[in-house]
């Protein structure tokens, strides 16, 4: 099982004892507290009970749900210590990088998503008084119901503002199951909702991926999920057969391209940090550079550094800006890249070693497309270098891997970097930075390829929590000219209006006479007053 999928297998088998999900603090192994799984009679019950919720909540204004999710959020912010808590004693983030990923951002990210929704083509349209008069149209985004929710680990808050906040306040009702390894954390977003929205609006079921294919059965309209490619691709087809909206995000195995003219302190500040935030363990982390052949031995000395300073702590990782893995399963399978990338021909530079679930950061030199780690997701602190000849060579490499979620372009040219950024086959390209748009409501994150083609963020998935619904109201007493019955009036008319399209307008005089006489046809016929 590839690294993604230990995100989220919502088709997976449990390994806790039966009846309860277990797990560890990763930080020092200490057991927490089992959390209960969802029987499947449960999952049926918390769909019903969000069903039956569901159009009271969607009856509210706009306005409405906007302000009651505004309390929950300014609650999640008042209350956003017990998260933290949570957060890392059960994934084992360190203080500062929970608190700016997991506990600063609900009411930022639900502004974004007002702003979205609030700027969406939905609402009043303009039409043409000439060709449509006294006609009056509007476009309303009408809920799909209940929305399905199947969330990643890595981010188990703040993963989740760009699918249940869009959900609620478009009026839909929502039930999540958080990932087997963050039951705890985003049951804590799920109570701070529940707080404040209407009964059973947010439903919440625990569970591994039993529970998760449970969900995806279950009475919804809609579904989310985040995770590896072949879950993913089972939960699209599956959505797709029950005639359900479905957006998946697949993973991504995301790369650097550093061209040879690039700022190289801040190029290298900026790839260590995208490289070992959350210890790697993000969609959008970035998991290989490519380096122009020029600066390779410069760029990679520099990593090397910043790798070993930045694990140079007394205790390895238990303080400084470093995680520990999630769980086992995740540190055996990077264990298990690295080795077979040492097996065809790589250099461990620096790192490679583990205390506890504490992978060191690791550099790999001598880095090729054949090599695990290189062409599929990691998902740690590990970060091979491929050495290439310019960035046609990069653009070539990345374009013919199997996933396409975002990349970026270290340059200072910045002309030839947007150039190169139409070339990549990936949903997003950054220059001079990387990632931090998944964060930004109004910007679309979406994959290519094994990176699914699920659309987060933006005006763009907003179709997977709503349907557009046109209404058209015409405010005129009498007949249209052009309905029957027809004559040889509606044809002459039908050629001069064609003919003033093409500019000939010297018979066009005879076009409000032809429309009098037609409606005045029309009503006759009718008996119109």
């Amino acid at each position: 099982m590839s690294s993604s999928a230990q995100r989220n297998d919502p088709t997976g088998q449990s390994s806790a004892p039966s009846g309860f999900l277990g797990g560890v603090d990763p930080r020092s192994g200490s057991r927490l507290d089992p959390v209960l799984i969802s029987t499947l009679a449960d999952v049926s019950l918390a769909t019903a009970r969000a069903r039956a919720a569901q159009p009271a909540f969607a009856a509210l204004s706009f306005d409405q749900r906007v302000r009651l999710l505004k309390k929950a959020a300014r609650r999640m912010l008042a209350e956003r210590r017990d998260c933290l808590a949570i957060v890392e004693q059960e994934l084992g983030k360190v203080p500062a990088d929970a608190l700016f990923t997991e506990g600063l951002g609900p009411l930022d990210a639900l502004s974004g998503w007002i702003r979205v929704i609030t700027a969406s083509p939905a609402g009043k349209i303009s039409l043409n008084p000439l060709a449509f008069p006294k006609k009056s149209a509007r476009v309303e985004l009408e809920p799909r119901g209940v929305v399905g929710v199947i969330a990643p680990w890595n981010f188990p808050v703040a993963g989740l503002y760009r699918s249940v906040f869009p959900a609620l306040l478009l009026g839909n009702a929502v039930v999540l199951k958080p990932s087997e390894h963050a039951p705890r954390s985003s049951a804590w977003f799920a109570r701070m909702l529940q707080a404040e929205l209407p009964e059973s609006v947010v439903e919440l079921v625990q569970g591994d991926g039993v529970v998760g294919a449970a969900l995806v059965e279950a009475d919804i309209d809609a579904c989310v999920f985040t995770g590896s490619s072949v879950v993913g691709c089972k939960v699209e087809r599956r959505c797709q057969e029950r005639g359900i909206a479905v957006s998946a995000e697949m993973g991504g195995n995301d790369a650097a391209i550093v061209l040879s003219d690039a700022d190289l302190p801040r190029t290298v500040a900026g790839i260590t940090h995208w490289a070992l935030q959350n210890a790697g363990q993000a969609c959008g982390a970035i998991e290989v550079v490519y380096v122009d052949s020029r600066i390779a031995e410069a760029l990679t000395a520099r990593l090397v550094d910043a790798f070993q300073r930045l694990y140079a702590a007394p205790e390895p990782g238990l303080s400084g800006s470093l995680a520990p893995l999630a769980h086992q399963g995740q540190l055996d399978a990077i264990r298990a890249q690295i080795e077979d990338a040492k097996g065809k021909g790589a250099e461990v530079l620096c790192g490679g070693t583990s205390h506890g679930l504490y992978l060191s950061p690791t550099v790999l030199s001598g880095c090729t497309d054949d090599m695990q780690v290189v062409r599929e997701e990691t998902f740690g602190p590990v970060l091979p270098i491929v050495v290439v000849d310019g960035p046609a060579d990069a653009v070539r490499r990345i374009n013919a891997g199997r996933y396409g979620l975002t990349a970026s372009i270290w340059t200072q040219d910045i002309e030839r970097a947007e150039a190169l950024a139409r070339e990549l086959s990936v949903g997003v390209v950054t220059i001079n930075n990387h990632a931090f748009t998944g964060a930004i409501a109004d910007l679309p994150w979406s994959g290519r390829k094994d990176s699914g083609r699920g659309i987060a963020n933006s005006g763009w998935s907003l179709l997977t929590f709503a349907r557009p619904k046109t209404i058209v109201v015409d405010h005129a007493t009498g007949p249209e000219p052009f309905w029957v019955p027809f004559d040889e009036d509606l044809v002459e008319l039908g050629h001069l209006l064609a003919d003033a399209q093409r500019g000939r307008i010297t018979r066009a005089f005879k076009i409000p006479l032809l429309l009098r006489k037609r409606v005045a046809h029309i009503k006759a016929f009718f008996g119109i007053a």
